[in-house]
């Protein structure tokens, strides 16, 4: 789902911008239900809802998931800032059975997450108590990046999960400033986020790390995009840096007109 409520420094996501064609949920259940029949021959078990910000249209986004949900889709699950979940978000997305979610924690200063996003956090951490409260399955993530995420940051970020459940997973990522034109942070070098890790490791049970090397390692199941005719260039600039910056970078894709036409 296109557009963010976000202003990251830092962010090469495509979607952070109202971009792309538009679809009413019955119109994208279509292009998911004919994208899995052309491609894997039957209906995908698996369906995580990203962007963008999914939370920025929660109509939407709950009748997308209610769609799915009809169709018996095992797997649902949802990428988030956490910026808009509030306790009525959090059982509504609690009634619709949502099987994971991803809840981006980018700071834990107040000051270091509005340099970052533009946003205050304050509602972000109250995300994480949320979803605990509710039971919702989740892990938060957080992306190490040197002059502004450090591990000063993770640190306290992991203090704050183990305060709510010393259970709750925690992923730290390698920054990528390769993806981005004049980024002026540089990458960590994979032992930082080591660090970052080991640090995290004193508060919380589960805490993995992982590096442009190992976080895109191929899937166990074939994946092929759908894009977008109309963003052809765009997806050309990114298969170029991300081929530079991602080993094993060999994404397939189809474009959304051939699924569409195809009978």
């Amino acid at each position: 789902m296109a557009g963010c409520n976000f202003d990251c420094e830092g962010c090469f996501a495509l979607a952070k911008n109202e971009i792309g064609r538009k679809f009413t949920v019955d119109e994208l259940i279509q292009l998911i239900v004919r994208s899995s029949s052309v491609i894997y021959g039957h209906l995908v078990g698996d369906v995580q809802i990203t962007g963008g910000e999914p939370t920025t249209n929660r109509d939407y986004l709950l009748s997308l998931i209610y769609s799915l949900r009809a169709l018996s889709i095992p797997r649902i699950g949802i990428s988030t800032n956490g910026f808009l979940l509030d306790g009525n978000f959090a059982r509504e997305l609690k009634s619709l059975n949502i099987n994971y979610i991803k809840l981006d924690i980018k700071a834990f200063d107040e000051e270091v997450h509005k340099r970052y996003t533009g946003k205050s956090n304050e509602t972000v951490l109250r995300a994480a108590e949320l979803l605990h409260k509710y039971n919702l399955p989740f892990y938060a993530r957080t992306i190490h990046i040197p002059g502004l995420v450090e591990a000063d940051q993770i640190c306290k970020i992991a203090k704050f999960l183990s305060d709510i459940s010393e259970d709750i997973p925690y992923k730290i990522y390698q920054f990528a400033p390769e993806q981005i034109a004049g980024c002026r942070y540089r990458k960590p070098e994979a032992s930082e986020v080591q660090d970052a890790y080991y640090i995290a490791r004193r508060y919380l049970k589960g805490v993995e790390y992982y590096t442009t090397k190992t976080a895109y390692k191929p899937d166990p199941y074939r994946c092929i995009e759908i894009r977008d005719d109309g963003l052809m260039e765009k997806f050309r600039e990114i298969d170029k840096v991300s081929r530079f910056v991602i080993p094993d970078w060999d994404t397939q894709f189809l474009t959304m007109d051939r699924i569409l036409d195809y009978r």
